[in-house]
């Protein structure tokens, strides 16, 4: 009964130090691959991690060490500045100002000229310019996060970078990440479903819904 007691916890003892060196593992694996900007001196570094090229650190050559701070957000995407420019993931951006610059939540980012989605529609060019991700005719200080990719300014109505005016915006609700409605209005996105009965119609998944007349694909009637 002794000897049964004491293999029972020698082998208890076996399996906690295994799972305490499983727990280093993984906890060191996934340090090892977080991108990160890293500040040595009067330089500064984004460190990252791909399955083609292992760890890699990458020299931000224009960074202003002593002004360079990363901007907190909820996403997966890093946010940096300095006193002259952002930086995203690593990659310098064009014709953002970083004095106004702030992550404003849910993928929007903005300054004082402009709004911009950073979502599925994140677009960077090849000349390190977000033009792709601005949402036209939407003023910076009036932006309201709503959910997940619904925001709205004024009278628009925003979901990623597209927009809609609602007489009613007020009476917006999101049903889902791609459904919306106000108390005569179904929304897809933004493509208002003017044929709608609001009484009948339903959601079948994240592109279809129907009503009593007809079923809707994105936003149309489906022929």
């Amino acid at each position: 009964m002794l000897a049964r007691i004491s293999a029972d916890h020698c082998f208890m003892k076996n399996l906690n130090i295994f799972l305490e060196i499983l727990l280093i593992l993984v906890l060191f694996t996934l340090t090892s691959c977080k991108r990160q900007y890293v500040v040595e001196g009067e330089k500064v570094y984004y460190k990252y991690w791909n399955e083609g090229s292992g760890k890699n650190k990458e020299l931000l050559d224009s960074v202003d060490a002593k002004t360079f701070k990363e901007v907190k957000s909820d996403c997966d995407i890093l946010f940096a500045k300095d006193n002259k420019h952002v930086y995203i993931n690593g990659q310098l951006i064009k014709n953002i100002d970083p004095n106004t610059f702030i992550y404003a939540g849910n993928y929007f980012i903005k300054d004082k000229d402009s709004v911009y989605f950073l979502g599925v529609y994140m677009d960077i060019g090849i000349d390190n310019n977000i033009k792709n991700c601005v949402i036209k005719g939407v003023d910076p200080s009036k932006l309201i996060l709503i959910k997940d990719s619904w925001a709205k300014a004024e009278n628009t109505l925003i979901h990623g970078n597209q927009t809609v005016k609602l007489d009613d915006i007020n009476d917006f609700m999101p049903i889902d990440e791609t459904w919306g409605k106000t108390r005569n209005k179904i929304i897809y996105t933004t493509e208002i479903l003017h044929e709608a009965d609001l009484a009948t119609f339903e959601i079948i998944n994240s592109y279809t819904g129907k009503d009593k007349n007809h079923t809707y694909e994105y936003g149309k009637i489906k022929k």
